[in-house]
């Protein structure tokens, strides 16, 4: 899988600002000149992804439009692209820097054979005038880019010299009702200004022809500190549980919809749970 990005990184240019990072789990690090590639260990249907970190560029004071030149200029340049379609997104992290996430589908010659790809190019703040670029690629049937790995990848961001905010932006943006719906049912979540959360549970299961629902509702105290989230229920208080929180506004083809990911990195494998603003029935 590494020699497909050899052509790219051979295009990015010299870094400026530093910036810290951790390998997401079941990837290594391999430094390629300038850029780092973060590669899996072990190539599985868990990790169809690569990513890797790029020399910082300079800023426009956009930076919707400086991940879409991050992307187009340093990561797949001269590649040709195979719709007007992308997917974005736009937040602030827990401490407290602006960043954008950009992806769309590129076709390329990789080592002799044409291949067609999602790509992505995220941006954030790099100080005098320039920011951090973080990409990413892989397979257009099976890489979305927004897995685990990237979640590890962005939660473990480092850049040099950022004054944090405490968390308060992620606080505020934080508060409110959430709601994430599978086939079995769907949980919501409802944070409030007093450290109070609410969880309702709906369940289904289809038995023969039959239809059975349940649903439940419990409460307690939740906490915020550096981009954990942890929640006490009232009824279990010692045993709380406890996850990485990332918010944001997702755009895809139908529009800009508020996103909360909650990264459990205590299941085993860690999964990431997707909820989605919920502002009552429709």
């Amino acid at each position: 899988m590494l020699g497909l990005f050899i052509p790219v990184l051979a295009l990015m240019q010299t870094p400026g600002g530093q910036l810290g990072f951790d390998a997401p789990t079941g990837y290594v690090s391999q430094p390629n000149g300038e850029v780092v590639v973060l590669v899996p260990s072990t190539p599985s249907d868990r990790t169809p992804c690569i990513y890797g970190v790029a020399p910082d560029r300079p800023a426009s004071g956009n930076l919707e439009a400086d991940a879409e030149a991050a992307l187009l200029q340093s990561v797949v340049t001269g590649w040709r692209r195979l719709d007007d379609g992308h997917y974005a997104m736009r937040g602030t992290s827990a401490a407290g820097w602006p960043y954008v996430w950009y992806r769309a589908a590129f076709q390329g010659d990789i080592n002799g054979q044409s291949q067609a790809v999602n790509a992505m190019a995220m941006v954030f703040p790099a100080g005098r005038d320039r920011v951090h670029v973080v990409w990413g690629m892989g397979s257009i049937a099976r890489c979305l880019l927004d897995d685990v790995a990237f979640e590890q990848l962005f939660h473990s961001l480092r850049p040099a010299g950022w004054g944090s905010d405490g968390g308060q932006a992620l606080l505020q943006a934080s508060l409110g009702a959430w709601r994430y719906t599978a086939a079995a049912g769907l949980q919501q979540l409802t944070f409030k200004a007093d450290g109070r959360y609410e969880r309702d549970l709906g369940s289904r299961a289809q038995v023969g022809v039959s239809e059975r629902t349940s649903a439940t509702a419990t409460g307690g105290q939740f906490t915020l500190r550096d981009g954990v989230l942890t929640l006490r229920p009232d009824h279990r208080p010692e045993s709380g549980e406890s996850y990485r929180v990332r918010v944001y506004d997702e755009f895809s083809p139908g529009g800009w919809k508020r996103t909360m990911a909650l990264l459990d990195t205590g299941a085993n494998p860690p999964l990431v749970i997707p909820y989605y603003r919920f502002d009552g029935d429709r």
